[in-house]
């Protein structure tokens, strides 16, 4: 059994054969503030462990991250995943009501949001404007 929500999730993965995880999980409101600055553009998953929505879209964020760290570099985009009960007062601050919520942060500041769970080829959409401006 998993001991971490991180360990959840690379148990999770590993049952639908991702092996090598593209995405950061954070575990503070610390860890929250410094990585959204690391990168050009940061997307952040925000899900909950019970969240049946969160499980159906995490492999469709881990595999879109994967294919856009590839094709542009850790430093123009960075994905992260945080559980919203380790990040309370930030998921707050951003007005998470629900999960999954993927916030995109460009220059360290919130620029847009997806509220449940979109395709791969939305996710890009939304997320590949914000690289290539």
């Amino acid at each position: 059994m998993a001991e971490t929500y991180e360990d959840m999730i690379r148990e999770y993965l590993g049952e639908l054969g991702i092996t090598e995880i593209p995405v950061e999980i954070i575990g503070s409101d610390e860890e929250l503030d410094k990585a959204v600055c690391r990168h050009k553009v940061a997307a952040i998953l925000f899900s909950s462990p019970t969240c049946p929505a969160c499980a159906a879209y995490r492999p469709i964020f881990y595999q879109y991250a994967a294919e856009a760290k590839k094709k542009h570099g850790e430093e123009k985009a960075g994905f992260y995943e945080a559980n919203v009960y380790d990040v309370l007062e930030k998921a707050w601050e951003l007005g998470i009501t629900a999960t999954p919520t993927t916030i995109i942060f460009k220059n360290c500041k919130p620029v847009d949001a997806i509220v449940g769970l979109v395709d791969e080829g939305s996710l890009a959409y939304i997320v590949e404007q914000y690289i290539e401006e």
